[in-house]
């Protein structure tokens, strides 16, 4: 699996990939009733494990962050956050081959919007949740 976290910046928002490894994911797909008719709507859970650390923890040899103080680091490409909302993040369930920062101006429609017009399993995070009695994350995807 491959997250995406995206970093706001003067010049426009960057994408930083991390791969991670030994995540469980859970596929769901319903219909979904729109204005024209249904169409196909899908969602995931993917249960995400972490090494407990003092007073954090490491996802994908990275250090983990709540999303405000992602945002404020100065090299981004050594931590990780898990960011729903407004400002969300995304995943694939595959690997990115490259880990290079990917700036959202390569794509004039966005490079989120473009992963999903020619992809199939793009997730927006969703909601986070933590558990510490078995070290995972579970990060649902919408």
């Amino acid at each position: 699996m491959t997250v995406f976290n995206r970093k706001r910046t003067e010049s426009g928002a960057v994408w930083y990939p991390t791969v991670i490894e030994g995540v469980q994911l859970g596929w769901e797909r319903a219909g979904a009733l729109a204005g024209y008719g249904w169409k196909q709507a899908g969602q995931t859970a993917a249960l995400i494990p972490y090494v407990p650390g003092e007073g954090t923890c490491t996802v994908a040899g990275k250090i983990y962050l709540p999303p405000k103080m992602w945002q404020r680091v100065e090299e981004p490409e050594l931590y990780i956050t898990f960011t729903d909302g407004e400002d969300f993040d995304f995943f694939i369930p595959a690997v990115w081959p490259e880990m290079e920062p990917v700036p959202d101006s390569t794509w004039p429609e966005g490079f989120y919007e473009h992963m999903c017009r020619e992809r199939d399993g793009v997730f927006a995070v969703g909601g986070v949740h933590r558990y510490r009695a078995l070290p995972h994350f579970e990060i649902t995807g919408r």
